[in-house]
């Protein structure tokens, strides 16, 4: 069996008339046509107003079998068995058609959306054989598939604490793109039982729809979303709705301890939409709008008839209306976040703003004003291989001219590229809160970037945490089935106000270690196994001299 197939998806009738015609010499006098074997640039074919006459798809197998490294009987057999994705789904990512005005922006972002894709490991969109006869070019679309069904068996362990995961998914069912699930896991606040489907693109459309329901011991979860997004940033319209019906039991937290405890039920329904003109030079708007209805309610638990302090109860139905703006700007980088893959990190602006009017008239419980807004951007600092990402959030709610529930959040991440093609890394995450809703906490510890101390180990009303890592990543390939990179870091965090059930704050908490990195380009997802092994520097004796972090992120 090859580890390649072609196919070619639609061909222009009319362009290949033009074609023939230009080969038998009609319209040109004795003059053979012009056909490029490589394309001219991708300016000059807009400027030309070339236009799309063929699409052709390539499905790469999960191993090349062409390369001797991998032209082995369990790679054999592991393409034999595997269902390759169908041409139909990767059609249906494409931004473009034949017959179509060639765009150099279509063709990026085209690509973009198939390397997010997570069941595809690799993904290019090239144009190639431009026709001058008929001013045409060929675009060729190449992707390399994942492997994604299998069972699903994860083990981690952080601030001391154990949880897995098991069951089986499959993120291209058959090949067709969708995703099923089926998972048993465990974690320090529940285990879950849940089944899942989700489907990009339903019936070859553009509408999403993503279903799960679980059952938890400490009450279920039932989710149900649809939507037609902006899929690309020259889509003019957005329109969708979601409804969550969740019953689950809230911990709070203290020096890595349970300290209180209530049940909340939430039920959330909303309808959702958007307007945009498209993409203007390089530039996004859209108008959003929608209504929603966010209910939540708590009550004692068996275990904790007498809560330290209870929530009240909330529901807020409001309408609300928003503003995004997207600048195209975009890299294709590797070795960052992670190891093998090619990563597309945004340069451009991206911000929203929010704004909702829950009224009692409407079916709140409360007149209230919501406000959101996020904030994100990227640039290249002093000359290649140096890179800053910052991102940025703020909410709150006016009650009673007050502002409650206040949130402002900033992250900011520096990359250096250093001792050839390894990386230096310093991220900076910071959190500050106002009259906080009383089921939410403010928490540093070794399951958010201090890993060298419990999870959940220190409580207050504000919090900041300094990461530093030096990531080298290594040509080590076993197998043919993970890469690896290791690191060195250094953690620092602290938190400050008073959390009104937990002890005062202990000041700035330290940590250094060093950690095994292991992820699979054959593998669906973007997942980054970590191994730490981390020692806090200013422990009390309650605390371990040394943590063991086990865990899978989506990064390095």
């Amino acid at each position: 069996m090859t580890a390649r197939r072609e196919r070619r998806v639609f061909r222009g009738p009319v362009a290949g008339l033009l074609l023939l015609a230009a080969q038998l010499g009609f319209g040109q006098g004795s003059e053979a046509p012009s056909t490029e074997t490589n394309p001219v640039s991708r300016a000059d074919l807009e400027r030309l107003g070339a236009t799309i006459r063929a699409v052709h798809i390539t499905v790469d197998n999960v191993f090349d079998l062409t390369n001797p490294e991998e032209d082995k009987k369990l790679y054999r057999w592991a393409n034999r068995v595997h269902v390759r994705t169908h041409d139909n789904a990767i059609a249906s990512v494409l931004l473009f058609h034949v017959g179509d005005s060639f765009s150099s922006r279509q063709l990026e972002e085209s690509a973009r959306a198939l390397r997010n894709r997570g069941y595809l490991a690799a993904a290019t969109v090239e144009p190639h054989g431009y026709d001058a006869a008929t001013n045409s070019v060929e675009v060729e679309v190449r992707v390399r598939d994942s492997w994604t069904l299998a069972p699903d068996v994860r083990l981690s362990r952080s601030g001391g604490k154990n949880k897995y995961t098991i069951g089986i998914s499959d993120s291209n069912t058959l090949g067709s793109g969708k995703r099923i699930t089926a998972l048993h896991s465990s974690n320090v606040d529940r285990n879950e039982t849940l089944i899942g489907y989700t489907d990009a693109n339903v019936r070859g459309s553009r509408v999403t729809l993503n279903v799960a329901a679980a059952d938890n011991t400490d009450g279920h979860r039932r989710e149900l979303e649809a939507e037609r997004p902006f899929y690309s940033l020259d889509t003019r319209w957005s329109l969708g709705g979601a409804t969550i019906d969740q019953q689950r039991v809230d911990t709070m937290y203290d020096l890595g301890h349970e300290i209180d405890e209530f049940r909340h039920d939430t039920k959330l329904l909303s309808l959702t939409g958007g307007v945009s003109g498209g993409v203007v030079g390089n530039l996004t708007r859209r108008w959003l709008f929608g209504v929603a209805s966010d209910e939540d309610r708590f009550l004692p638990t068996p275990a904790t008839p007498v809560p330290k302090l209870l929530p009240q109860d909330r529901k807020l139905v409001y309408p609300w209306i928003g503003w995004q703006l997207l600048v195209d700007d975009y890299r294709e980088m590797s070795e960052l976040q992670d190891i093998g893959r090619t990563e597309d990190v945004s340069l451009g602006w991206n911000v929203s703003a929010t704004i909702g009017f829950a009224k009692r008239q409407f079916g709140s419980d409360r007149d209230a004003t919501l406000l959101n807004t996020q904030l994100q951007k990227g640039w290249e600092t002093g000359g290649a291989g140096r890179l800053l990402l910052f991102s940025a959030g703020a909410s709150t709610r006016f009650e009673r001219d007050e502002s409650r529930n206040t949130q402002i959040s900033i992250n900011a991440r520096y990359f250096q590229r250093n001792h050839e093609k390894n990386l230096f890394s310093v991220s900076l995450s910071a959190l500050v809160t106002q009259r906080i809703d009383l089921e939410n906490q403010v928490l540093i510890g070794g399951d958010n970037g201090l890993r060298g101390y419990p999870l959940r180990y220190q409580a207050g009303e504000r919090s900041a945490i300094l990461n530093v890592e030096q990531r080298f990543f290594t040509d080590w390939y076993p197998w043919r089935l993970f890469r690896v990179g290791y690191a060195v870091f250094v953690d620092a965090g602290r938190v400050g106000g008073r959390d009104p059930r937990a002890n005062p704050t202990l000041g700035t908490l330290y940590d250094v270690g060093m950690g095994l990195r292991l992820s699979s380009p054959r593998s669906s997802g973007r997942n980054v196994v970590h191994i730490d092994l981390a020692f806090p520097l200013n422990r009390t004796p309650a605390i371990d001299r040394s943590q063991l972090v086990v865990e899978t992120r989506n990064s390095f």
